[in-house]
């Protein structure tokens, strides 16, 4: 039964203007919230771009404006021209994303192989079709046309069942096509009625209704979120939602706020800043290099190798990122074999290395060279629960070294590890000890005694070390002083999105 346009005026405001106080709907109110532990000890996420888009399956997931937005793509134009009679519209693809040999379980297995902790699945994308049977997008989700089932449900219950996995669901605020919001951009963004009607309705949907553990805003760079009124959502959200405790959102909330405002930080997709970041961020990346939704003009050679990206998810979490990996389902609802192969050998080699990924934390030092460090401490007590990196104590302190290339002859220089009388050192998967020595302050490990066969990954290797020298360093205040980061523990590095 679909809901009468005053009682969803009335569905807002009951849900916007009232709240607890806690937070308030202000950027120094909502930032002040710390980030929810799990996100922290999460470390790598399985995103999923899935839509109506899946069924041309030609260009983009941004199929639909590239074939009639304002500067049309010539291929896209000419695909639709050779393939589609001249009266086709979009909304005639939706019978056509049937999901007919998507089995949720199923799916949900294939993800948790890939050894990811957390799972975001476009609720909405661009094109405005709603994967729930949204009672604000009529006729225009998985319910009304196409799969005519509730995907958002469906796959929110399969990774219940399997466990171990946390649910996100991206949402993006703006959509091409939608009059409301068309009419809303002609008035410089003084009305808001798509806001309104459309956009804080679906959000608080799908809080109440799926109750996931993230939301990822997207689409907000048109606008200001002002007019988003992201900051009215975020302090309902953080206050008197369902999932006030431990719910995660990002930052793009609103023209100018990604990298500045909101929870966790993206600044803009493929994120790699390769120093320390103070405040907790994520870097979004696809398996596919041409696009975040699945296209059938693929070929292996579009797809990121295993050890690309093991190397991305070194050096993100090691400068206090989590790894967000996309891959995009096909219309009838399966991970094409190469997208499951890949999940599968990440997870094979996080059984070995995870221990190195999970519930870790930033270093003194981030890397050497092509090697990359994480922490963990032994005990947490007098340990700053907050600190954004775990300082380094001889008997308290574990340190892992994300080694992406075999060295040279087979030595290994960490010129920042500083050894002990007692230091040991020994690879994840391979139980022997590894030979240590010092030659002109430099560390050197002797990895030449391991037999090739005996390696227990030929795509990267993690080494443990133990009961290294105490030594004080602030890497927050040496990035500062060396102008990389700003007096408000910023980067420096800027790159306008949109």
């Amino acid at each position: 039964m679909r809901i009468h346009l005053a009682v969803l005026y009335a569905y807002f405001w009951a849900n916007f203007n009232v709240y607890s106080h806690a937070y308030e709907p202000s950027w120094e109110s909502l930032d002040s919230r710390p980030i929810p532990r799990w996100f922290e000890d999460a470390k790598f996420g399985i995103f999923c771009h899935w839509g109506v888009y899946a069924v041309p399956s030609f260009s983009t997931e941004w199929f639909w404006y590239q074939w009639q937005g304002p500067q049309p793509s010539a291929s896209v134009v000419a695909f639709m021209k050779q393939n589609f009679p001249p009266r086709f519209t979009y909304a005639d693809f939706a019978p056509m994303f049937t999901a007919d040999l998507f089995d949720p379980d199923r799916f949900a297995n294939i993800v948790k192989s890939s050894g990811a902790k957390y799972f975001v699945l476009t609720s909405k994308h661009v094109e405005g079709y709603t994967m729930w049977p949204s009672n604000f997008s009529w006729n225009w989700n998985s319910k009304d046309i196409g799969p005519n089932r509730d995907l958002v449900g469906d796959i929110q219950q399969a990774l219940k069942k399997v466990g171990g996995m946390r649910f996100g669901l991206y949402y993006c605020l703006y959509e091409w096509f939608n009059r409301q919001y068309l009419n809303d951009k002609a008035n410089q963004f003084t009305t808001d009625d798509y806001v309104r009607e459309v956009v804080l309705a679906q959000l608080t949907e799908i809080v109440n209704n799926y109750k996931p553990d993230l939301i990822w805003g997207d689409g907000e760079y048109e606008a200001p979120d002002t007019y988003w009124k992201s900051m009215n959502f975020l302090a309902w959200l953080y206050n008197d939602s369902p999932v006030k405790e431990n719910v995660v959102v990002n930052d793009r909330w609103g023209r100018g706020v990604p990298g500045h405002h909101g929870g966790y930080l993206t600044f803009w997709d493929h994120f790699d800043p390769r120093h320390l970041v103070a405040r907790k961020w994520e870097s979004c990346i696809e398996l596919d290099y041409g696009s975040w939704g699945f296209r059938r003009p693929m070929t292996a050679d579009d797809v990121m190798p295993v050890k690309e990206v093991i190397s991305w998810l070194a050096r993100t979490i090691a400068c206090n990122g989590n790894l967000l990996l996309n891959a995009g389902p096909t219309h009838d609802g399966r991970y094409v074999p190469i997208f499951e192969e890949r999940f599968k050998q990440i997870g094979q080699w996080l059984s070995i290395n995870g221990k190195a990924v999970y519930k870790t934390k930033p270093w003194i030092y981030q890397n050497d060279s092509d090697v990359w460090y994480t922490s963990q401490v032994r005990s947490k007590r007098s340990h700053p629960q907050r600190q954004v990196f775990n300082p380094q104590d001889t008997e308290n302190t574990i340190v892992y070294a994300f080694v992406l290339a075999w060295p040279h002859e087979s030595q290994l220089m960490l010129p920042s590890i500083k050894l002990t009388n007692k230091s040991v050192a020994t690879m994840l998967g391979y139980s022997t000890p590894l030979l240590l020595r010092n030659v002109r302050n430099t560390t050197i490990i002797d990895l030449s005694a391991i037999n090739w066969r005996d390696l227990p990954s030929y795509d990267a290797w993690v080494i443990k070390l133990e009961y290294l020298a105490t030594e004080q360093r602030d890497p927050i205040k040496q990035l500062i002083k060396d102008g990389i980061l700003t007096r408000d523990e910023r980067p420096r590095i800027w790159k306008r999105r949109g």
